[in-house]
């Protein structure tokens, strides 16, 4: 009888610890990237990356689910977003960009229906609205809206081709490396490269997503030449 009984209880004991393993590894499944996220704010970037590593399998399996063609994209944000935590050669802000990065694709595939991105897209346009609307624009100002823009950057990186994503990157990296060496020409250049893509090609692409991309492209650029005359203009005046 007491046999039974222990086995019994042995069996309560075994069906409750399986519940609460799959409660718990279902949470993990949905809190992990905030966790993740949380850990680079602390800077506690070695911890952070083993729970990218741990977790890496599955975060490319619930990609993967989603849209086959998304997986090589995000195994490449997350492969760079390990390596950069694990380099101490990286600033904390190169470091926490990775990291927004990473978690702003992820969560654009997964819940494609309200994604994180549109949040950062709403404060970069609010940003920019009220930059332009300045009779000067300060390296604070662009640093800003170049921080927003890369952080956003991955969401491009889905959604166009290979030619337009180059040619999108190429003016993300001017405009967002060494700013004060910028020229107008420089500008002027990356405005070209820009103006000449082929309307037709982009509309190939999923337009709720190109249009305002490539606005805030361009829209920076004129930041960014705005920017360069003024310095100029003052450089004059003194």
């Amino acid at each position: 009888m007491r046999i039974r009984m222990y086995i019994g209880i042995l069996l309560i004991l075994f069906v409750i610890q399986a519940f609460h393993s799959i409660s718990i590894t279902a949470q993990s499944n949905n809190n992990y990237m905030h966790t993740f996220e949380r850990l680079v704010e602390e800077k506690r970037y070695k911890v952070a990356a083993q729970l990218l590593e741990n977790n890496k399998t599955t975060i490319l399996e619930n990609v993967k689910n989603e849209k086959d063609a998304y997986q090589p994209i995000m195994a490449q944000y997350l492969n760079n977003t390990i390596a950069k935590l694990k380099d101490d050669t990286y600033s904390s802000t190169d470091k926490l960009i990775a990291t927004q990065q990473t978690v702003i694709l992820w969560d654009a595939i997964i819940y494609e229906n309200a994604p994180l991105w549109t949040t950062w897209k709403r404060e970069l346009e609010n940003k920019m609205e009220v930059v332009l609307e300045q009779k000067e624009v300060s390296t604070k100002d662009l640093d800003e809206i170049a921080y927003y823009v890369k952080v956003i950057s991955p969401v491009a990186h889905l959604h166009l081709d290979d030619q337009q994503y180059k040619s999108y990157q190429k003016s993300l990296n001017l405009l967002t490396n060494n700013q004060n060496e910028y020229s107008e020409i420089e500008l002027e250049e990356t405005f070209s490269q820009i103006s000449k893509l082929n309307v037709d090609t982009w509309n190939q692409a999923n337009s709720q997503y190109t249009n305002w991309l490539i606005m805030i492209v361009i829209g920076f650029i004129f930041l960014s030449l705005s920017y360069v005359a003024w310095a100029k203009y003052k450089g004059e005046a003194n």
